[in-house]
């Protein structure tokens, strides 16, 4: 925002500019009368409706000498016809110095109205000294005028000056003198009018050249600052110096305000300064364009321009002003070389589709048009002079514009970089989130394996302390009931049946024990052959209580079987998928085991209900036993586990009967639990799955 308001205002201040340059245009180009033979005649012109006019036509001069105000009065033939403005250079009469030094006296008689008796002049820096009389009186001086170079003093200062002139005629007297400039004379025009109209064109002339001075400056300034901010864009460096340049030289050029500032300053100074601000400005201006468009630019030529410009800065420092001035041409033409660099390079970059090309291509077109129409001024082939400060500020104000647009895409980049590292950085902390949530489920799942691992090693613990007991137990046994028999302490027949009927009993539990831990290891290597068929709930539940409800009432023990299942689904709707003879085999260990804790009196019930979410049908086993301890519950379905605490230390079971029903149980699809608290029963539970018919 603060960019775009800084080009408004400087599209004012152009603006600005233009319009007053455009009305001084318009007074200087007022068509007036010629002075002819050395008079003006002006007696039907109006000052105040037709405003100034200028002083051009053929004047009178005399060549080499300075002539008081009576001899010229007494003897006007002595002098030649003048054009003016014209520098002595372009003067074509016999005697003059085609090097622009000399002498001379001009002389111009005005025919006016006796009514204009008050009226103003306005002078431009006439080279390098003059000194001006009005009706035979000293009006101005600027330097020192002297018929000898030793005593002449250059000076150069737009002046106004205002002159009583009574009467129906003026005579104007001006004696110059240049010794020190290679282009002596008056080479621009003088303007006469009334003293308002004077003042205003003064005004307005010090007023354009200070918006310019002060708008280029300012430009220049801006742009330093962008450099400071990314000393990377060299281009916005070299740009400021231009700006800077031209801007002082407007303070050495025209009104001479710098000379005004500071009165103490040489003329030969001024004059060296402005050239080596006019070379300065062009190797800036090639340097600007050249990194701008950096890939596009032909390094060698600009190498070539930097070391042409250096060698014009050297001349114009080391040589005489009279000597460096008369190359003027020679700077001229490196001027123009430089603008065919510019113009040719931002063609290039148009061409490649440079950003900003199109732009800077314009602006600079635009001034190198203007510069070449004060270059032809300067040689007295343009009617209107110093155009050229007027085309920086417009190529000033496209260059800044583009600059602004390179600007503007960065902080456009940066800020859509900025947008994207924000969402990254969002991005990335949901992903740190994520990961370390992930990392946190793989610590517990690791703890959880690490618990599981500590687990099986417990229960592989417990397998070879059991097997080897179960093993070890019967095979003691029978080796003492053998020995025994062997060694004949025992002689009484039926004592002896006895121990061999006990061996075979142990026998007969180890051949059971094989038997199950071949049957375990099958199911869970999956190679035991299921018969999987579809049987309704009902006849399930039906069948469970036909196979248990007799034996344990007969046992002392109250049994049960509940179907919850009408409080989910419909009644008669449930069909499992099954190995029967399996699964009842799960349900002896289950109820089997729980008859052996359950004291008489007690009671075992199994209750069924359907998990509608689930799609599983929730079969639970429950007892009022001596229940199983807490510390005991992981292990109650790995093989072999036994403990003093447990209520299998008081059977001796084998332990793998509750292995071999979780098998069962998860061959279809199924899972197994316990639930228990020691002295309060325990309750086994079943999953299977279920549909509904």
């Amino acid at each position: 925002m603060r960019r775009i308001t800084f080009h408004i205002m400087m599209a004012m201040i152009i603006i600005t500019i233009i319009i007053l340059h455009v009305a001084g245009a318009i007074i200087d180009s007022k068509r007036a009368p010629s002075a002819e033979n050395g008079i003006l005649d002006l007696r039907n012109w109006n000052f105040e409706k037709d405003g100034i006019v200028p002083l051009n036509g053929t004047w009178k001069m005399k060549w080499g000498s300075l002539l008081p105000t009576e001899k010229i009065t007494d003897s006007p033939s002595m002098m030649a016809d003048v054009k003016v403005p014209a520098s002595w250079n372009q003067l074509t009469n016999p005697g003059v110095s085609k090097t622009g030094t000399g002498v001379a006296t001009y002389y111009l008689t005005i025919k006016k109205n006796a009514k204009d008796n008050l009226l103003g002049v306005w002078l431009p820096s006439i080279y390098s000294s003059y000194r001006m009389w009005v009706n035979g009186k000293p009006i101005i001086h600027e330097g020192q005028v002297s018929e000898f170079a030793d005593y002449a003093v250059p000076s150069m200062k737009q002046r106004m000056v205002m002159v009583s002139t009574p009467g129906n005629t003026a005579e104007i007297v001006i004696e110059v003198t240049n010794f020190s400039h290679h282009r002596g004379g008056i080479w621009q025009s003088l303007y006469l009018g009334s003293s308002e109209k004077i003042i205003s064109k003064s005004r307005l002339e010090l007023v354009r050249d200070s918006m310019l001075f002060g708008c280029l400056l300012m430009v220049g300034l801006y742009h330093i600052g962008l450099f400071i901010e990314r000393r990377k864009d060299w281009y916005t460096f070299l740009f400021a110096i231009l700006c800077i340049a031209m801007a002082l030289r407007i303070l050495t050029s025209g009104d001479a305000i710098l000379l005004t500032w500071f009165p103490s300053l040489s003329w030969y100074f001024v004059i060296r300064l402005e050239y080596v601000l006019m070379i300065v400005a062009t190797i800036a201006g090639c340097g600007y364009v050249r990194y701008l468009f950096y890939e596009d630019a032909c390094h060698k030529t600009y190498t070539a321009m930097n070391i042409a410009g250096a060698l014009l800065i050297g001349s114009i420092v080391f040589l005489p002003v009279r000597t460096f001035t008369s190359y003027l041409p020679l700077y001229q033409l490196y001027v123009i070389a430089a603008a065919c660099y510019v113009v040719i390079l931002n063609i290039k970059a148009v061409h490649n589709q440079r950003m900003g090309a199109h732009i800077a291509l314009f602006g600079f077109t635009v001034f190198n048009i203007l510069v070449l129409n004060d270059i032809l001024y300067y040689h007295s082939l343009a009617p209107i002079r110093d155009l050229a400060p007027s085309g920086l500020v417009f190529c000033v104000f496209m260059q800044s514009l583009m600059i602004s647009m390179r600007y503007s895409k960065a902080m456009y980049d940066v800020e859509s970089v900025t947008i994207e590292l924000r969402e990254l950085n969002a991005n990335l902390e949901a992903r740190i989130q994520e990961r370390t949530a992930a990392l946190t489920q793989m610590n517990a799942n690791l703890e959880m394996k690490n618990y599981e691992l500590e687990r099986m090693e417990t229960s592989r613990r417990h397998l070879f302390t059991n097997i080897s007991h179960d093993l070890r137990t019967p095979m003691t046994l029978i080796r003492g009931y053998l020995e025994a028999l062997q060694d004949e302490v025992i002689q009484d027949r039926e004592q002896q049946k006895k121990y061999i009927r006990l061996m075979l009993n142990k026998i007969n539990g180890l051949n059971h024990l094989i038997d199950d831990l071949f049957e375990l290891s099958k199911l869970e290597a999956r190679r035991v052959p299921v018969s999987i068929e579809s049987v309704l709930l009902e006849h399930f539940i039906s069948h469970l209580e036909e196979h248990y409800e007799l034996e344990l009432r007969s046992r002392g023990l109250m049994f049960a079987c509940y179907n919850l299942t009408y409080r989910n689904a419909p009644p008669v709707s449930l069909m499992l998928e099954v190995d029967i003879d399996r699964m009842m085999q799960v349900f002896d260990n289950i109820i089997y085991n729980a008859v052996k804790f359950t004291p008489i009196g007690g009671s075992i019930t199994i209750e069924v209900d359907y998990l509608k979410q689930e799609q599983a049908v929730h079969i639970q086993i429950t007892d009022t036993g001596i229940g199983v301890g807490e510390e005991d519950l992981p292990y109650l379905f790995d093989r072999f586990y036994k403990n003093d605490k447990s209520r299998n230390s008081m059977t001796g079971g084998s332990g793998i009967g509750l292995a071999i029903a979780k098998e069962i149980v998860e061959l279809h699809l199924g899972r197994i639990g316990v639930e228990s608290m020691q002295g309060h029963g325990t309750t086994f539970y079943i999953i299977l799955p279920a549909q509904v018919k």
